[in-house]
């Protein structure tokens, strides 16, 4: 199973959501990040209260790392250095209001 495509599912049974993934390309990516105002890089100018105060070409790379593998490879390496067990995404998307970052302007119901 696609890597996004098993968050998604995790999500939406943590949630109750019935979230779906739409595969689109790297431009379309940059296109919806570009219309909410979101610069491409950490020298552009962000937005005040910006749902994501972050650049897209960080965002966009790390959809073309997962879709590259790149991250499929667990290590016990947090673990180890830390002596604690890593967050799963279940509890994170269970505890989702512990880990939002940038405002939320969504009005969906």
């Amino acid at each position: 199973m696609k890597t996004i495509s098993k968050f998604i599912e995790i999500g939406n049974e943590a949630t109750g959501n019935n979230v779906s993934y739409q595969e689109i390309t790297d431009e379309q990516n940059y296109d919806i990040f570009d219309a909410m105002g979101v610069p491409r890089t950490t020298d552009g100018k962000f937005k005040k209260d910006s749902e994501a105060p972050f650049s897209s070409d960080g965002m966009v790379t790390f959809g073309q790392a997962i879709r590259e593998g790149k991250m499929s490879l667990k290590t016990d390496d947090f673990e180890k250095l830390t002596g604690d067990q890593p967050l799963t995404v279940k509890y994170m998307f269970e505890h989702s209001d512990d880990f939002q970052i940038g405002a939320r302007h969504s009005q969906d119901k």
